[in-house]
């Protein structure tokens, strides 16, 4: 793909993109699929609402069980900055519009039956069916009914919480079973995953273990002991001290700034994630006490974003910009990946299950493929796809080098954005809306390739 400026065609990063595809081959000389007569355990743990930027910094295990131990990807994003439908793209590895969940689970949809075209696409049915013990605790997917056990999971405890969305109390679907959450949410998760882990390790069978924690989404409840835990002073970035927002979209010119409360949501958020850190740690000795960390693929991420601020937006996702579509994603494999790694390519939310499939050994059906990309292999692009369909929805045009944005009512661009991101990465100047016209890219073209993005499936997804 080209940078496209109006008459002017300009290479996209290339000593960059040589840069990734080195990190990406380097990766891929590391790794295998499964050992000769074993296949690996898969754990996969994904928190809510966690952003890339200031939040591993609170998580220290975390970050030496998996950046020092493993590969760490600091250019990955979620394709739909929303809970439900970025779940289903990790669970599926498809874009929404391929997989239809658009916001919540939706019976008229057909994807709460377990013989739907999503629930067989799913990581843990392939995995099921392949003859892993299949396991989850804690959130599943918005709007899920409680009392509806999940699909192709041999065991759960399925959290739902109740309206007031707090971090004690709620039900949980326990093997079918409705039962109160008698501790705290991360708590609970974690000594149910450590159970598992203690009952798995004698069995012949591998396992997939999927946690999926509250943290560090609203209402922000940190546990007792971290409820006045000190945390890293606020490091501002231009984005969050943006007073012109003239070159905004009209309902992000109406927000009002409140740098105060972007403030109280960061602490809290980084409060909680402390309780996370000591989950992954309890799991990561674990699986070392029992022997099966070199025997696991390990995958640590979140479903989306937040914002703290930027472009005057407090504890807002559903957005394009930076904060609300980049996420953490770590992944360990020991003697498979190559430990205190940076890969720099573009990686995405629907990358997980075909990296699942490959560990695996297996191949997804072509009725349902994915449109990610193992990120076990040396595969590379140059782009990603973006998408929201709600209100104010938008769909966008990621790379190394730009930011393009459209703003839709049904198929009508009610709005554009674009950045590039080499001389603006806090996303401050839409050289669409600045008023001078020679900065301005062909839009024609990246229209014209956003509408084809749009429409992809499978291997004609970039």
């Amino acid at each position: 793909m080209t940078h496209i400026r109006r008459g002017i065609w300009i290479p996209i990063g290339l000593a960059v993109l040589a840069v990734a595809l080195v990190a990406g081959v380097l990766l891929a000389s590391r790794s295998r699929g499964p050992e000769p007569g074993g296949r690996p355990n898969i754990l996969l743990i994904v928190t809510d609402d966690q952003r890339a930027t200031g939040t591993l910094e609170v998580m220290p295990k975390t970050q030496r069980w998996f950046e020092q131990g493993g590969v760490s990807f600091p250019a990955a994003f979620v394709t739909t900055p929303l809970c439900c439908p970025s779940r289903a793209s990790i669970l599926t590895g498809r874009y929404a519009h391929n997989h239809h969940i658009l916001f919540r689970v939706d019976p008229s949809l057909g994807v709460t039956w377990p013989d739907s075209a999503f629930q067989r696409s799913t990581i843990e049915r392939y995995l099921h069916d392949a003859g892993y013990r299949t396991a989850l605790f804690g959130k599943y997917l918005n709007g899920w009914p409680p009392q509806d056990d999940p699909p192709f999971f041999d065991e759960w405890a399925m959290i739902r919480v109740p309206r007031r969305d707090t971090y004690y109390g709620g039900e949980v679907n326990v093997n079918g079973s409705i039962q109160p959450m008698d501790a705290y949410n991360t708590t609970y998760i974690q000594d149910r995953a450590l159970d598992f882990l203690n009952r798995s390790a004698s069995e012949a069978a591998p396992w997939f273990l999927y946690l999926a924690v509250k943290a560090p989404h609203y209402p922000y409840t940190p546990e007792a002991k971290y409820a006045n835990a000190a945390v890293p002073p606020m490091r501002q970035d231009p984005s969050m001290r943006e007073a012109d927002r003239a070159d905004k979209p009209p309902f992000v010119r109406r927000h009002r700034a409140m740098p105060l409360r972007a403030e109280r949501v960061r602490v809290e958020q980084l409060r909680t994630l402390m309780s996370v850190d000591n989950l992954v740690d309890s799991v990561l000795r674990d699986l070392t006490r029992l022997g099966e960390d070199r025997s696991t693929l390990a995958i640590f991420t979140s479903d989306n974003g937040l914002l703290w601020g930027e472009h005057g937006l407090t504890a807002e996702k559903l957005l394009p910009y930076t904060p609300s579509v980049s996420v953490p994603l770590l992944l360990r494999w020991p003697g498979h990946v190559t430990a205190g790694t940076t890969d720099d390519r573009l990686a995405a939310n629907i990358d997980i299950a075909p990296t699942v499939f490959q560990a695996a050994g297996i191949r997804p059906d072509d009725a349902t493929p994915v449109d990610g990309r193992s990120l076990l292999s040396p595969s590379d692009r140059s782009r990603l796809l973006l998408e929201y369909g709600g209100a104010n929805g938008w769909t966008s045009i990621r790379t190394k080098a730009f930011q393009y944005t459209e703003y839709l009512d049904q198929d009508a661009v009610t709005f554009r954005e674009y950045y590039d991101l080499r001389t603006d990465p806090w996303e401050l100047t839409n050289l669409l809306n600045d008023g001078d016209p020679r900065d301005d890219p062909d839009v024609a073209a990246l229209s014209t390739e956003l509408g084809r993005d749009r429409r992809c499936v499978g291997a004609s997804c970039p």
